[in-house]
Order: C-alpha cells, then structure tokens, then sequence
C-alpha cells in the first residue's frame, strides 16, 4: 500500500516538476526578450521583474522541492550518517521527517490561509501590472503540502523499516554503496 501512495505521489511531483521547468523556460524567454527589448529599442518590459520573482521563481522553488527530497537531489550534510549503522541512519532519517513535518506543514497551513485570505480580499500587486497576488501565494502551501506528504510517507517507511528489518525506503546512494568524500 506504501508503495502505491508513493507511486502516486511521484507521478504528481513529476508534473509538478514538469510545470516548474515550463516555468524555467518562461524566466529564459522573458529575460532574453527584455535583454533584446531594452539593449535594442530601449524599452524593456516593465512587468518583468514582477512576473519573474513573484511569480515564476516560488512556482520553480516550491513545486522541485517534494521530487528532489524524494531522489535525494536536495543539500544533506550526512558527514555523521556515513559513520552510522544503517538503523542509525535511519533513526536520523526518522528524526529529519519529523522535524520536516512540524516545519513544512506549518508553512503550508499559515501559507494556505494567507492564500484564501489573498483570493476573498482581491489583493493586487502595486506596479505596472495589478497582478493578482493568490496564485503565487498559492503555490507555497501546495509545493510545502507536497513535501509534507513525501516526509510523513517516508517517515513511516522508515518506522517499518526499522520494525520489519526490510528497506521499504532506501536509505541515500551513498550510504549504500560506502562512498564517501575522504
């Protein structure tokens, strides 16, 4: 069952990050375009600064973060871990999920009524385009709901691991294969 959740939960991560490298691509047009538009014709695009950090940056940040938990891609200082036994690191992994749980999903939960509130009250960005400001402040409660899922699914993966003796989730390449920076 713990494998199907999970299967499940990649496939939204994938289109999330499918989203967030259409959104990569968007800041790379927009940046050329207002390059050429401001070095060539001297009028640059007056929203771009505004779509691009309010928008189009949380979209990338927020919806990457579950995937890359998820295929160990993010930053891990695991100095210590490589000194550990695999139930220890596991124990430590335990802990991380735990931690990552009381801190993404209070970020989701204030970050989702802030949204709503947002969305009632119509609140507009002051500049040159009135954006709305709900869709981007949207996507923190939905990337930070995302990786608290992915924390709580592998916090109990590794809770069963540690019981039934057999790896539900793996524990990161490198504590696997034994390599380490020395």
């Amino acid at each position: 069952m713990l494998d199907g959740i999970l299967k499940a939960l990649a496939a939204i991560e994938k289109i999330a990050s499918t989203v967030a490298a259409v959104l990569m691509f968007a800041i790379m047009i927009i940046v050329f375009g207002d390059v050429i538009m401001r070095y060539a014709f001297n009028k640059p695009f007056s929203w771009a600064y505004d779509l691009i950090s309010l928008y189009l940056m949380v979209g990338i940040f927020f919806l990457v973060l579950s995937e890359a938990y998820a295929s160990h891609a993010h930053v891990s200082v695991d100095i210590l871990q490589q000194k550990f036994s695999p139930a220890m690191i596991r124990v430590s992994e335990i802990v991380t999920c735990i931690v990552g749980i009381v801190v993404f999903s209070l970020i989701a939960y204030l970050g989702f009524q802030r949204a709503v509130d947002s969305f009632q009250s119509a609140d507009v960005m002051a500049g040159a385009i009135p954006w709305p400001m709900w869709p981007s402040i949207a996507l923190v409660p939905f990337g930070a709901g995302l990786i608290t899922l992915r924390l709580a699914l592998h916090l109990i993966g590794h809770l069963l691991s540690l019981a039934t003796g057999r790896a539900l989730i793996a524990l990161p390449s490198s504590h696997a294969t034994g390599e380490t920076f020395e």
